[in-house]
C-alpha cells in the first residue's frame, strides 16, 4: 500500500516543546515534512505563506484557544479543506464535540498511543488525497489546468508552458483572487531553494501573460505586493 504520509507537509501547532518534538520525530519517521509553531500568532503567519497537507493542533495555546484557530482556518479559502487533527489533553465530551462540529478531522486525547496517532494521521491524509482526486481539473475563467497531465488549456486550446510557468499558473488557479509576493511564488509553488530568484518572477509573469493571450488580463499586478489571478476576466 502506498505511504500517503511520505512527503506530506505537516504543521504542528503545540506550545509544549517536548511534546512538539515527540510529534515531530514520529511524523518524520513515517516520511512527513514537519514544521513546528508554538502559538496561534505563529500558526497564522505560517499558514499565510504555506499550504500544509495536515495540521496537528493543540487547544491550550498561549494566545488563543485552538478551536478559535480552527474556526479561522475553516473560514479561509486557502485552508478550508486542510485536514486538522486535534491533539489535546482536554478530553471532555463537550470540547471534543465542539472541535468536531467546528471542522476538526479527528480528535486524539493526550497521552496518546503513538501507533494509534500515526494511524489517524495516515487515515486523515488518505481521505484528503481521495477527496482531492476529483480536483484534477482546475478552471478559472477560460483557463483550465489539467493537474494530472500537466496541461493548460485556454478557451479549450492547449498552450505550451515550461515547467516553471506551469507550476505558477497551477498555483494561481488553485488560489484565485489570492495575492502572492514574489518571494512566496519562489518558495511555495516552485520550491526552488534559490534556483529561481525573485527578480526573475516578473519575467515569468510577462511570458505567461503573453501565452495566455486575452486571458492574460486575469493575471494582475498588485502594486507594491505581487500578483494575483482574478476569478473573472
Amino acid at each position: 500500500m502506498q505511504n500517503t504520509a511520505e512527503g506530506a507537509i505537516v504543521l504542528v501547532v503545540e506550545d509544549e516543546m517536548d511534546m512538539a518534538r515527540i510529534l515531530e520525530l514520529n511524523l518524520e519517521h513515517i516520511g512527513c515534512v514537519v514544521s513546528r509553531v508554538a502559538s496561534g500568532r505563529e500558526a497564522r503567519a505560517w499558514l499565510a505563506d504555506h499550504r500544509p497537507d495536515l495540521v496537528l493542533l493543540d487547544l491550550r495555546l498561549p494566545d488563543i484557544f485552538g478551536v478559535d484557530l480552527l474556526v479561522e482556518m475553516r473560514q479561509a479559502a486557502a485552508t478550508r479543506h486542510v485536514p486538522v487533527l486535534v491533539v489535546s489533553a482536554i478530553g471532555d465530551e463537550e470540547t471534543v464535540v465542539q472541535a468536531l462540529n467546528q471542522g476538526a478531522t479527528d480528535y486524539v486525547v493526550k497521552p496518546f498511543r503513538t501507533r494509534e496517532l500515526l494511524a489517524r494521521v495516515a487515515a486523515a491524509l488518505r481521505r484528503s488525497t481521495e477527496e482531492s482526486g476529483d480536483e484534477q481539473l482546475l478552471t478559472v475563467g477560460s483557463i483550465t489546468v489539467d493537474v494530472e497531465r500537466r496541461k493548460i488549456l485556454v478557451a479549450g486550446k492547449e498552450i505550451d508552458f515550461t515547467r516553471t510557468e506551469f507550476d505558477l499558473v497551477h498555483h494561481f488557479c488553485a488560489n484565485p483572487d489570492r495575492v502572492f509576493t514574489r518571494k512566496q511564488l519562489c518558495d511555495d509553488p516552485l520550491g526552488t531553494a534559490g534556483a529561481v530568484q525573485e527578480r526573475t518572477i516578473d519575467a515569468h509573469i510577462r511570458t505567461i501573460r503573453r501565452k495566455l493571450g486575452d486571458a492574460g488580463r486575469m493575471l494582475v499586478t498588485v502594486w507594491g505586493v505581487g500578483y494575483k489571478l482574478v476569478a473573472e476576466e
